[in-house]
């Protein structure tokens, strides 16, 4: 699955453009009881850091623990469904990423 690029006068390799689900729950963790049910919005509505979006892995990188990160390009949204933030080369762990076919939706 990874191979290392080792070489100096070589050209690196291509990126992967897989797509992938992010669970945003496993990689912003559980979300926090204590402000859940507020009754005041923020203006432009209540950011969405839970459930799975849609991202294009570039890369793979390895931990020297020997973990698996994904370096992943993916959108969060706030409640109204608008992108609040965009993330370009996030790097997410294995576990919070799922393989999905490309013409999949949310």
């Amino acid at each position: 699955m990874y191979q290392s690029w080792a070489s100096t006068t070589g050209r690196p390799p291509q990126p992967l453009d897989r797509p992938v689900w992010v669970d945003l729950s496993a990689f912003y963790g559980p979300p926090d009881d204590s402000v859940a049910g507020a009754e005041d919005p923020p203006p432009g509505g209540w950011l969405v850091a839970t459930g799975r979006v849609p991202g294009l892995l570039k890369w793979w990188a390895r931990a020297v623990d020997g973990r698996w990160f994904g370096k992943v390009n993916f959108a969060v949204c706030d409640s109204y469904g608008a992108v609040v933030a965009e993330h370009l080369a996030a790097l997410v762990p294995a576990s919070a990423l799922t393989p999905r076919e490309a013409d999949q939706h949310r």
